[in-house]
């Protein structure tokens, strides 16, 4: 069972959500969506990340979710976004997941994040702001 991950990433934190996610799930490739387009038919799964900006997910992801709406209603999904505010994540997801995949999806989740003028400095700690015990929960869901 094939798993892939596409993403979206401004200041960081949803690349760091990834790399963990990605070591939690069998099978499973990551794409960074700005960088290259993968090729969904592949994959059973798959999940989609994004960061958030003024309650709306990163335009790249949008638009793959409009793009690919139908494929992905066929595929078993999850997403997750990265804010820095988690009480509102049910109304980010509900403002900008389509109701038909937010109803067929596996789960969904706010791995936390942080503002891009507060993201870590290298050498610092990559997971400041991020719950990394919710990213596993989220994976251990998700290959059920």
């Amino acid at each position: 069972m094939a798993v892939l991950i596409v993403y979206a990433t401004k200041s960081g934190a949803t690349k760091q959500c990834v790399n963990v996610l990605s070591e939690e799930l069998p099978n499973c490739t990551a794409c960074n969506i700005e960088i290259e387009k993968p090729s969904i038919e592949e994959f059973d799964r798959i999940i989609l990340g994004a960061g958030v900006r003024d309650g709306k997910i990163y335009k790249p992801i949008r638009d793959f979710i409009k793009k690919n709406h139908s494929e992905l209603l066929k595929k078993r999904m999850g997403y997750f976004i990265c804010n820095e505010k988690p009480k509102e994540t049910i109304e980010i997801i509900e403002r900008n997941i389509p109701a038909d995949l937010k109803e067929a999806a596996i789960c969904m989740e706010s791995f936390g994040g942080y503002k891009a003028y507060a993201a870590p400095k290298e050498g610092t700690d990559q997971l400041k702001g991020i719950f990394v015990d919710k990213i596993k929960a989220f994976a251990e869901t998700f290959m059920r």
